[in-house]
């Protein structure tokens, strides 16, 4: 039972996964992106440390935000860690949030954030998709195969019809991996592509979800008419002709995307600056600003990804497995009544 005064949970990516699912991810993050457009979020801009001048391909960023709705408070501490896979057996991303009370500020879960953040993320290009794709039966490119692109596929499907997926990746293992993936899970024969153009020639939706902080998508290699959606947001994943040519150009938050990300270098430069965004996606989630409009629109999402998210879902996971199953706990500290 969730009291004010602790105990602390220790929660694992396994107990996430037992009473968290996609669709639970996707109506939260609807919530808590509408709560932000209507200002009942408090969200500070992330603060990211790169260690790469320490000689660690590493980076960590802190991510806090208050969810007034969900009465959720609390950080994430993300990082990546590019020797995580081959020479650890890690995952490239490492994740740990802290669900704190949001009264009297006892931290009350402490637990794992890569989960988290997959169901999250995978949310995101999903609310994506219906607001700002066109109504057909998609077919989709993406360039980078790695879990971010299967949760954003897995998410999609749940809500989206998918006709044809191709992938492109630096690793041809991921893209065989991927495609085991989606006719295991998905019943689709995704086509595994040798370039990033052929991935995404004749697709309406494209998605980009590597680590590169150089573009990997040319605007030239698209159709008119596309959906690109950047989840990868450690840099520019598309040309500039793509990021300074689209239609309409959303991000999650203007704040946030300045600070990292590939808008950051176009808004230091004033090549793009806020009146250049038709939308934060929480406003079209909100009704305030419009979504798709033309079937002969370009329209280019930009999701830096924001802790806002993360803490709404880390709360209703803390919510829910301490309601169903026992955990591990323990005391900072104990309460001491004067």
């Amino acid at each position: 039972m969730t009291s004010a005064l602790g105990p602390t949970s220790l929660i694992s990516a396994d107990q996430i996964k037992k009473y968290v699912d996609l669709a639970t991810a996707h109506s939260v993050t609807e919530e808590v992106l509408r709560g932000l457009a209507l200002g009942r979020v408090e969200m500070p801009a992330k603060v990211t440390m790169n260690l790469a001048g320490y000689g660690l391909k590493a980076w960590n960023t802190a991510m806090p935000a208050y969810i007034e709705s969900l009465k959720a408070s609390g950080f994430k501490w993300v990082g990546g860690f590019a020797d995580n896979r081959e020479a650890h057996g890690l995952p490239y991303l490492i994740a740990t949030i802290l669900v704190q009370d949001s009264l009297t500020g006892y931290p009350l879960a402490i637990m794992d954030g890569v989960q988290v953040t997959n169901f999250r993320t995978g949310a995101v290009t999903a609310i994506a998709v219906q607001r700002y794709a066109r109504s057909v039966p998609h077919r989709v490119g993406f360039v980078g195969a790695g879990t971010t692109a299967r949760f954003s596929l897995a998410a999609m499907k749940a809500v989206a019809e998918i006709a044809e997926v191709r992938v492109f990746d630096i690793n041809p293992e991921a893209s065989l991996a991927f495609k085991e993936i989606c006719k295991r899970e998905h019943g689709i024969d995704l086509v595994v592509c040798s370039s990033g153009e052929d991935s995404v020639a004749g697709a309406d939706i494209v998605i980009t979800a590597t680590t590169s902080t150089t573009p990997v998508v040319k605007r030239a290699w698209m159709e008119r008419n596309v959906t690109a959606i950047s989840i990868g947001s450690q840099g520019q994943e598309y040309d500039d002709e793509a990021m300074l040519n689209a239609d309409k150009l959303v991000c999650d938050s203007w704040e946030q995307c300045t600070h990292l990300g590939g808008i950051r270098p176009f808004a230091e430069s004033g090549q793009l600056t806020r009146a250049d965004v038709h939308a934060e996606i929480g406003e079209t989630v909100a009704g305030l600003k419009s979504g798709r409009e033309s079937d002969d629109e370009y329209i280019l999402v930009m999701p830096i990804g924001l802790g806002a998210l993360d803490i709404g879902l880390a709360r209703v996971a803390y919510e829910r497995v301490t309601a169903k199953e026992s955990v591990q706990t323990f005391r900072f500290f104990e309460s001491k009544p004067s």
